[in-house]
Formats: C-alpha cells, sequence, structure tokens
C-alpha cells in the first residue's frame, strides 16, 4: 500500500538495472534507488525471457535487490532481434521504441497510476515514454542520451545492409523522441549539450539531471618503475557497437605503436566485444566485482569513442579514483572539462600515442607536478557529480516542480494524444 505520508513516484523501465554492466543500468539503478529514499517508488519494469542477452532478473529477485520498492513486472521481448528489426521495416514506429510499446505495458501502467496515485511518473528510456502521459501527475521523461544521433552515427559505419537500417532508423526515432520531448511536462538531459537537442525540437521544460559515479577515495600517484610496463584501461561494455569500434581501433592501430616505443599493457574491464580483437598486452578481463583494482593498476585511462550521445560515466569515474585521461572530444562531450586542462585531448591514432606517450614520461618521474595538476583538476571538477548529489538534485527539483502544479484531480488517467508539432500522431493504443 503507499505509505500516507510521503509523495508517490512510479517508475517506468525498459528494462531492470541488473547486472550492474553498463552504465545506462548503473545510472537507472542510481536514480531507482536513490529517489525510493524520499519517495514511494512503483516500480514497472519489462521482464525478459530467461537466456536473453539482456540479462533475465525474476520479479522475486528484484524484490530482494531493491528492498522497499514495489515491483510490477510485464512479460517482455525475446532474442528474435534480427527478425524483428527486419518486420520492424514495413512499420511506421521504430524498433528501437517500438519493441517496448505493448499492450501489456500500457495496461500495467494504466493499473500501477491508478492504484498508485502517484505525484510523479519516471519514463527512464524513450520506449516507455511511448506510452501516453497521465493527467494530474508530473510525467517526466529522463534519457539517457538523444538515441536518433546514435543511429544517425551508425548509418555511417557497418555493412551497406546496417547503414541502410540505421538511417532508416534514425528518422523514426527523431520523430517519436521529439513527440516525447514536447508531450511531457518535464525533460531531463544528461548534459547541456543534449538539452539544447530538446530546446531546439519544442520541448518546453529542460533541466539536468547528469551522469555521475559512486563516491570513492582517490587512489595515490605511484611512480613508474624502470621494469614496469605503462598499463591502460578502459571501463565499459565492449558489447556496445560504438565502444566495440573504438577498442577495435585502439588495438589494431594504437596499441602496437606505443609498444614499439614502451612496454604497455592495456586491460578492458566489462563485457567483452561480440568480436574480440586479440594482441599482446591486451586482456580482456570481463565482469568484475570492483574496478578499484584496476584503476588502482592503471596509469592511463582510454576513451576511444567516436560515436554515442550522452555522457561517458568513465570519465566521470577515472577523474574520481584520480587517474589521467586521453579521450576523443565526443569522448569528452557535455561534461565540466577542458582538453589540457582536465584530460588530453586526441582524435587520430598518431595523437593517441603522443597523449599516452607523454603521460608515460610523467609518471616515470618521482613526483610530476604537470601529472598532479591534470589530475587534481579533473578530480575537482567532477566533485559535485556523485550519484547522492545528483539524486539529492533531482529530489528538489520533483519537490519543486510538483508544488507549483495545481492541486491532483480525482482520478490520473491517460491524456488524450494529440498531434504532435511535427504533424506526427500520437501514439494510438
Amino acid at each position: 500500500m503507499p505509505d500516507p505520508n510521503r509523495q508517490r513516484l512510479v517508475f517506468a523501465a525498459c528494462r531492470a538495472p541488473f547486472p550492474l554492466v553498463n552504465g545506462a543500468r548503473i545510472r537507472t539503478h542510481r536514480l531507482l534507488a536513490g529517489l525510493a529514499e524520499v519517495f514511494d517508488v512503483e516500480l514497472v519494469v519489462f521482464e525478459v525471457e530467461e537466456g536473453h542477452p539482456d540479462g533475465h532478473v525474476s520479479r522475486s529477485e528484484l524484490e530482494t535487490l531493491l528492498p522497499g520498492i514495489s515491483i510490477v513486472t510485464v512479460p517482455g521481448r525475446r532474442s528474435s532481434k534480427r527478425l524483428s528489426q527486419i518486420a520492424s521495416l514495413a512499420r511506421r514506429e521504430s524498433w528501437t521504441n517500438g519493441r517496448y510499446r505493448t499492450a501489456a505495458y500500457t495496461a500495467a501502467m494504466e493499473q500501477a497510476v491508478a492504484r498508485h496515485r502517484p505525484q510523479i511518473i519516471h519514463f527512464d528510456d524513450s520506449g516507455v515514454a511511448m506510452v501516453p502521459p497521465f493527467t494530474g501527475a508530473l510525467n517526466v521523461y529522463c534519457s539517457h542520451n538523444i538515441e536518433h544521433t546514435i543511429l544517425a552515427l551508425g548509418a555511417r559505419i557497418g555493412s551497406s545492409t546496417r547503414r541502410a537500417f540505421n538511417a532508416i532508423e534514425a528518422k523514426k526515432v527523431a520523430r517519436e523522441e521529439r513527440l516525447v520531448w514536447n508531450r511531457v511536462d518535464l525533460c531531463l538531459a544528461t548534459s547541456t549539450v543534449d538539452a539544447a537537442v530538446m530546446a531546439a525540437a519544442g520541448a518546453r521544460n529542460v533541466k539536468l539531471c547528469p551522469n555521475g559515479a559512486d563516491p570513492v577515495a582517490r587512489l595515490p600517484l605511484r611512480p613508474l618503475q624502470s621494469a614496469e610496463p605503462l598499463r591502460l584501461l578502459f571501463v565499459g561494455s565492449g558489447d556496445y557497437a560504438p565502444y566495440e569500434r573504438g577498442l577495435a581501433w585502439m588495438v589494431q592501430r594504437v596499441i602496437p605503436q606505443i609498444r614499439a616505443r614502451v612496454p604497455v599493457e592495456f586491460d578492458i574491464v566489462g563485457t567483452p566485444p561480440a568480436s574480440p580483437v586479440a594482441a599482446e598486452g591486451v586482456r580482456y578481463i570481463g565482469r568484475v566485482p570492483s574496478v578499484e583494482p584496476y584503476y588502482d593498476a592503471a596509469h592511463v585511462v582510454v576513451v576511444p569513442v567516436f560515436e554515442g550521445s550522452g555522457t561517458r560515466l568513465k570519465i566521470i569515474e577515472a577523474a574520481a579514483y584520480g587517474r589521467p585521461v586521453v579521450s576523443t572530444q565526443l569522448g569528452a562531450e557535455g561534461l565540466p572539462v577542458t582538453p589540457g586542462e582536465h584530460f588530453l585531448l586526441a582524435e587520430a591514432v598518431e595523437e593517441f600515442v603522443g597523449a599516452v606517450l607523454d603521460l608515460e614520461q610523467q609518471w616515470r618521474q618521482p613526483k610530476s607536478a604537470q601529472l598532479e595538476k591534470l589530475v587534481e583538476d579533473a578530480h575537482a571538477a567532477m566533485r559535485a557529480l556523485t550519484w547522492p548529489r545528483i539524486v539529492d538534485d533531482l529530489v528538489a527539483l520533483y519537490h519543486a516542480e510538483v508544488a507549483q502544479r495545481a492541486p491532483l484531480g480525482s482520478s490520473l488517467r491517460p491524456a488524450p494524444v494529440g498531434t504532435a508539432p511535427d504533424g506526427d500522431p500520437g501514439v494510438a493504443r
């Protein structure tokens, strides 16, 4: 039963936030768990079949992992990804969002809202945000990134079939994202870059809810010994296509040139790529219970990211632990960092090699003032980006937004679906 002493919130999600194997799930988990400390929360989420690549987590497991949160699970997607993508080509709706728009999920949301009577409905992904908003509540779309931007970049890479599919999908998703941004009461963006895209598309109320890292102790800087190899680190889901391509580029083109000059090892922590590129000194560690030992051993965190949207948790985390970063501009996009002051910028192979070798020389010194300043300045720049502070800010924002609204009516129901600003009819129910 809802707690009468706390405001109520329904948290709509496409996937369970477990296992915590990527930035999206970490973000979902930290926001969900943090909001549940203040609000009376009911989670409505898909439960995928056992053996699904997303990882099967049952309702009973979620109840154990998320104590104090009411859980509603809906039968979810199956593993036939390729067939469903092909079938989606004949439909107006995208595969990206359309796979989540099911009658069962819509019914579960309607029942949850009628039962829980929330002041706030938090849509955690554009897929579930395709459910029409509910009158009488603050409808919030909390984005992870701008999905159509990622698809548009994907349309430039890969096989001709993959490029063609992504080009079509990008247009569909762009239309659907505009629809969502314009009909919810509040849009939350991870960065000012994404916020500007939403506002330009007509979103009337856009605020920031950035990515963050858990509060951790900064690790000491220990000089590289004469026979010690330089250790590079990448933390992230290698099976995410943009990261898989960036890692392959790093292993095939950058690492050999570094190795020609100094001994080097490269640890890749997280789900390994579907087709990992093998090379001397490159280790695919896989999932680990704690990333701290790998940051402690690392000298340079590399972010060879050339596609994507949103912000990279790995740069925030590296700054928190006190490790220098070499990243592309896109990899650091949306974060409060400046090249040369908080991280080393590199785009081409020779730039990555040069930046890594520059840091290697600094690590060889007994105490490099330049290295210490780079790490300290990055740490200071990211100090506000911890999950507890982000959740506190979000809670304050939700309380302020609810306070500004008219008193709740006698019932909560889906709002009438009209026409989006671009002429696209609302989603049929």
